[in-house]
């Protein structure tokens, strides 16, 4: 007799235990979400335990165990910035799924798992999510959601923040209100009834219908979102702008209004799929699918405002793939790139909900080094920008490797330290070649050399990218493609998949 085949689902603890873990976790008090809060909540019970200790976070133990045992289910607690005692996220696992495995025993456990935690509470369903098996319980001071992708399934929980200096303290209301409608709606399409009914049951909102259009004003005059319909009937609406600056904002202020939408955001949605961005400004994407399709919610920002958008993710996806496939230099070899055209210059996917995409494009490559200067100047410009609202406390690193650069090139964005450069020392003649080094902005340090930019503006990266590429230049690399390699190419630890496309090598 054969013996049965291995289970594809692994499930942490089991089923009559995890409800009542979820249960625990709806009841609980989250207080202000730091570390003496995580204190008490181990003092109120005597099965819970502080198992380990990171500069990022804390994990607790949820049950008891004797030297050896299996770990049980834990709770883990990631901070807001690494070595600051506030925290943005708990995360419970629940299920682990075997990569390639069992497809139909995933989809029933899932639907299992769900159906049973549909009793704690009362959860809205988030048909949108994977195999329409999510289920969100939301509050005035904290949202938990049931979410998973093709590797595990977990309970989220994130607090819901209160407005910053730079933003109407009615946004995160608007945005508790309306980026679920969004998200949930089948086909990402919200319609202008529902809107209505909304606004209606809040004091001092009101619903202003104009043609393709409806604002939503608010107690706050001066806060004024607006939904918009892209290529839909009158009253159906896929994009909602929820905030405008008022003049050319600095790097500093932009990235303090995306800061405060994207945590209000991920405080009722949970953390994106993909974090990114590019030459136009950041992209978060919510990429998951509904009964039918599936499509993506992005957040995404530029000069000019701060909007959430859904569209069906097929369609973005096909022409972001012909953008990169069919883009290039224009006007010849000496003619400006197209890196500015990109959709993204970086995505990352760290564990969050939903799946990649089955076909991925390529990056762009650099015919010539003014084009690897641009591509640099463009990427750069956006991690500075975006890595600290998305990836707080995360570095990016990346090193240029050719047979002309003993030990390579390397870079790092430290979001506390600032950009640091450092390189071997040119070949020839050293009496030569340290001046022309330090003239071009270079500083000694020990066997090799070091650029510092500790605190990064919006000149940096056009700085940073003319040193790296007046440095290549220098040793003889004038075509990028020959020889020219990234290589450690990374941001924060070395887990998720990170796509860098606008790196230009």
């Amino acid at each position: 007799m054969s013996e049965p085949s291995p289970s594809s689902v692994t499930w942490r603890t089991g089923l009559p235990a995890t409800v009542e873990l979820v249960r625990t976790l709806h009841d609980l008090d989250w207080g202000a979400w730091s570390r003496p809060d995580v204190d008490r909540m181990v003092a109120e019970r005597a099965d819970w335990k502080i198992r380990r200790i990171f500069p990022d976070g804390v994990v607790l133990g949820m049950e008891p165990r004797e030297l050896f045992e299996p770990l049980g289910p834990e709770l883990y607690f990631q901070t807001v910035v690494p070595k600051q005692p506030r925290y943005r996220i708990a995360r419970l696992w629940l299920l682990d799924f075997t990569p390639g495995g069992d497809e139909e025993e995933r989809r029933a456990e899932l639907k299992r798992l769900s159906e049973a935690l549909a009793a704690v509470g009362r959860p809205t369903p988030v048909p949108t999510a994977a195999d329409g098996f999510g289920l969100r319980w939301q509050s005035a001071d904290r949202t938990l959601l049931l979410q998973s992708n093709d590797r595990r399934a977990w309970l989220a929980v994130h607090p819901v923040t209160v407005a910053a200096e730079h933003i109407s303290p009615e946004l995160p209301s608007v945005i508790a209100a309306f980026a679920p409608l969004l998200h949930d709606a089948p086909g990402g399409v919200c319609e202008h009834d529902t809107v209505a009914r909304i606004a209606a049951d809040v004091p001092g909102w009101t619903a202003d219908v104009t043609e393709a259009r409806t604002e939503i004003r608010t107690a706050d005059p001066a806060c004024t979102p607006v939904l918009l319909g892209a290529g839909q009937p009158a009253g159906r609406y896929n994009r909602l702008v929820l905030h405008r600056f008022d003049e050319a904002p600095t790097l500093e202020h932009r990235r303090d209004v995306f800061g405060a939408v994207y945590r209000a955001v991920c405080g009722v949605l949970g953390e994106p799929t993909l974090h990114g961005g590019g030459p136009d400004g950041p992209d978060a994407r919510w990429r998951e699918a509904g009964e039918s399709a599936v499509r993506l919610l992005r957040l995404r920002a530029d000069r000019r405002s701060v909007w959430l958008e859904t569209a069906p993710a097929e369609e973005v996806e096909e022409e972001e793939y012909g953008t990169f496939a069919y883009g290039g230099p224009s006007g010849g070899a000496d003619g400006r790139s197209d890196f500015h055209l990109l959709p993204y210059s970086w995505q990352l996917h760290v564990s969050g909900p939903g799946d990649l995409a089955d076909r991925l494009p390529g990056g762009r490559l650099a015919g010539t080094l003014p084009h690897l200067r641009e591509g640099l100047e463009l990427l750069l410009a956006a991690w500075i920008e975006q890595l600290p609202v998305q990836c707080p406390g995360e570095k990016a690193t990346f090193s240029l490797a050719d047979r002309r650069i003993s030990g390579g090139l390397s870079f790092a964005y430290d979001q506390d330290k600032g950009v640091l450069l450092r390189v071997g020392s040119r070949p020839g003649d050293p009496e030569a070649v340290a001046p022309a080094m330090t003239a071009d902005g270079w500083q000694p340090s020990g066997k090799r050399w070091k650029a510092e930019f500790k605190t990064p503006t919006q000149q940096t990266a056009a700085e940073v990218a003319a040193l790296i590429t007046t440095e290549l230049a220098a040793r003889g690399i004038t075509d990028p493609q020959d020889g020219l390699t990234a290589r450690r190419v990374v941001i924060g630890p070395a887990y998720g998949f990170l796509r860098v496309t606008g790196l230009g090598v």
